[in-house]
């Protein structure tokens, strides 16, 4: 039996406990925990079980070490799930700090991922059994809410919210991967603007050139999977309102396949920096933080969360609403920068939530979000010039050029009223009632 997350980035830090069983069916009495027991019990309500997937897994076991400070153990797994007529393969390998620190294994992973393609996963093998039975394809993992506890310490905190970033970027890498869904995308950006937006709001704790380091690679990630985003955007928000310019629906049809051609080049370059050894570093990289945190103010990590946060909060906010309340003389690329501001806001406020009343923090999250949502709108519209300007490469010269102005033309004529709703939605961010005082 095993206990702990079935999905948490990287690598399991997990209670494993076995015990002989004299037949078939699960056994409570083995189970030594006694708090661990009755949950299981509680969970089974005395109803019969049944199975509902099947392995048939070969391991082939190593031990690897120095001789003296450092041995892992490393198990490769080759077979296959079952759950009735479906099957899918199994092939992992599976690394076990037996004595050691945490960057001796994550140096014996990133050897292996320069000699053979590997892959991160942050699921169980329970958790892929478990989707193969329900008929899930690659399922798509949005933010969570963290679980802080109100006396946390900055420490705790800071690694809880780096950890909850970093799951929420390394599980959506299968969806990427499988890109039939976009939404694996985009929640994979989220991810990744989440954990450079805690980077900075910590900036202080944090070793600087750590920081950098990480800081870059991310940044190179979210630029690999960009063009994928925005052909997204394209094809499903941008076109379909532009569809009634008098463009021609055989026009528009061309568009709408050159534009599919070219977000299938995009997700094969994103597709392409998922698999490689470069993005694997990185997740490694990343986990080392967890394991090792390159602290640089541990004396101020031992104070609570819930203080700083207001600090945090307090300064960041007080910023943003001195700009926001010069919305209405605002030009369009000083509105694309106040939106990244509080793009940054409301994740800090996303993280630290859980340290107060639910209620308040929920409004709050609200007056951030309505402006953010309509700056983002306006964003679309901006990115749009350069979009048109590839899909001119690939439709005819004459109709093409004039559905595109058309849907250019459309799109401009939007760009008042959304100008228009920003600001209200700014004025009404203005006046929000902070949750942390």
């Amino acid at each position: 039996m095993k206990s702990g997350s079935l999905r948490q980035i990287g690598l399991f830090d997990r209670e494993e406990a076995e015990s002989p069983v004299s037949r078939p069916n699960p056994d409570l009495g083995v189970i030594g925990d006694a708090a661990l027991r009755q949950a299981v019990g509680g969970a089974l309500d005395d109803r019969p079980l049944k199975p509902i997937f099947g392995t048939d897994v070969r391991r082939t076991k190593w031990k690897l070490g120095d001789g003296g400070k450092v041995e892992v153990e490393v198990d490769l797994d080759v077979g296959r799930f079952k759950v009735g007529q479906a099957e899918a393969p199994i092939c992992e390998i599976e690394l076990e700090l037996k004595r050691g620190r945490p960057r001796d294994l994550i140096s014996l992973a990133r050897n292996l991922g320069a000699t053979v393609p590997l892959r991160l996963d942050v699921g169980s093998k329970a958790a892929r059994g478990f989707a193969l039975y329900r008929g899930d394809t690659e399922t798509v993992r949005w933010a969570e809410v963290l679980g802080l506890d109100r006396d946390a310490s900055l420490g705790e905190a800071t690694l809880a919210i780096l950890r909850e970033c970093l799951t929420h970027v390394a599980s959506n890498q299968a969806a990427v991967l499988d890109g039939r869904d976009p939404e694996g995308v985009h929640q994979m950006r989220v991810g990744l603007r989440r954990l450079r937006a805690a980077l900075s709001l910590f900036r202080r704790q944090v070793d600087e050139s750590a920081r950098d380091e990480l800081a870059g690679e991310l940044r190179w990630l979210a630029g690999a999977l960009g063009p994928a985003r925005d052909w997204d955007v394209f094809l499903a928000e941008l076109l379909p309102p532009a569809a009634e310019t008098g463009a021609g629906d055989t026009v528009l049809r061309e568009i709408e396949r050159a534009a599919g051609a070219l977000r299938e080049t995009a997700y094969a370059s994103a597709r392409t920096a998922i698999g490689s050894s470069r993005f694997l570093n990185l997740m490694l990289s990343a986990r080392l933080w967890l394991a090792e945190p390159p602290w640089s103010d541990e004396t101020g990590l031992k104070r609570k969360a819930r203080d700083v946060a207001a600090e945090l909060l307090d300064h960041r906010n007080r910023k943003a609403r001195r700009i926001a309340k010069n919305a209405e003389s605002m030009e369009e690329a000083e509105m694309h920068s106040l939106r990244l501001r509080l793009k940054k806001l409301r994740y800090a406020a996303e993280f630290f939530g859980p340290l107060f009343a639910e209620r308040k923090v929920r409004a709050y999250g609200k007056a951030v979000s309505r402006p953010q949502q309509s700056l983002g709108h306006l964003n679309d519209v901006r990115t749009l010039k350069g979009l048109l300007e590839q899909l001119a490469l690939h439709v005819d010269a004459d109709a093409g050029a004039k559905a595109l102005g058309a849907v250019a033309g459309f799109h401009a004529g939007r760009v008042e009223a959304l100008l228009a709703e920003a600001r209200q939605d700014l004025a009404a961010f203005a006046e929000a009632r902070r949750f942390w005082t």
